[in-house]
């Protein structure tokens, strides 16, 4: 009988006689540390670098209300000499002119043409209009310009502004009778809601970069378009036959009266943030300037 011993065989070796390394437990990683890392790695630095050319680009918050203060005064200038134009719409359908300037805007129907304006017009509707607001609003906020981003929310207050004084007017859209329509709105005409919106949301924005940004490319191609769009959603909603030329012309008034109001809370907080400098505070006694007598 052999005495030779047969082993059984080592689960924990190879054929070769080395042993296996057992594999490592892979660690388990949850969805909110993965997005975690990925914001820390890849939207942080973004962010940071945002705010970084913000703080290099802007101006003093002094220096800003200095600016606006001219840009306010310009604004009621412009807009004085035709407030009474709410208080005739109030008593008339359609003011002299309205029917005749609008069908020779409408001579001039080709497809580019009506799709410019048809354009310019969509972005004023609310699926259109408030993502904007909100993401724009949102922008400042995340550049830690949180007062601008409260105003930028607040332009949306024109709205209620339009409202109260289409219930009170009651003026019927223009129909196919007289002019084109491209789209039927069944709600009054008179002022123009988009032209009110325009004038507020990009006439703010226009004024704080303007104000609080050094000029440069990016901020005047901005300053340009949305001047563009200003100018041009008047004419686009006569032009599509949802206004009637006077409608257009009270939503410049409207909103650029609400424009001024808003901005007259701006700056009166922005100038409480910002105090300028000159007077001291009372309770701050002034430092002694030399060659002042020391025992007074």
């Amino acid at each position: 009988m052999s005495n030779r011993k047969h082993n059984s065989p080592n689960l924990f070796s190879t054929g070769g006689g080395g042993p296996i390394t057992a594999s490592p437990e892979i660690p388990s990683v949850s969805l909110p540390d993965v997005a975690s890392v990925v914001v820390e790695q890849n939207v942080k630095p973004v962010v940071n670098e945002a705010q970084r050319i913000a703080a290099q680009t802007s101006v003093s918050g002094r220096s800003a209300v200095s600016r606006g203060t001219i840009f306010m005064a310009l604004w009621l200038w412009l807009l004085s000499g035709i407030v009474m134009i709410s208080v005739v719409a109030r008593k008339t359908q359609l003011f002299p002119g309205d029917v005749t300037i609008t069908r020779e805007l409408q001579k001039r129907q080709n497809p580019l043409l009506r799709r410019f304006f048809y354009a310019i017009s969509e972005i004023g509707f609310p699926k259109w209009s408030v993502p904007l607001t909100i993401g724009s609003a949102g922008i400042f906020w995340a550049l830690r310009f949180r007062l601008e981003a409260i105003f930028v929310l607040l332009t949306s207050t024109s709205s209620v502004l339009n409202s109260l004084v289409k219930a009170l007017i009651k003026r019927p859209r223009p129909t196919k009778e007289l002019v084109t329509v491209v789209r039927v709105i069944n709600e009054p005409s008179f002022p123009s809601g988009h032209v009110m919106y325009y004038v507020n949301f990009y006439g703010l924005l226009i004024y704080l970069l303007a104000t609080n940004w050094r000029s440069g490319k990016l901020r005047n191609t901005l300053i340009t378009i949305m001047t563009g769009l200003i100018s041009t959603i008047g004419p686009s909603r006569v032009y599509l036959g949802a206004h009637w030329p006077s409608d257009v012309m009270a939503g410049y008034v409207y909103g650029g009266l609400w424009f001024s109001g808003l901005m007259a809370l701006y700056l009166r907080v922005k100038s409480w943030l910002h105090p300028s400098r000159g007077k001291a505070p009372a309770v701050v006694k002034p430092l002694q300037q030399p060659g002042d007598d020391e025992n007074e």
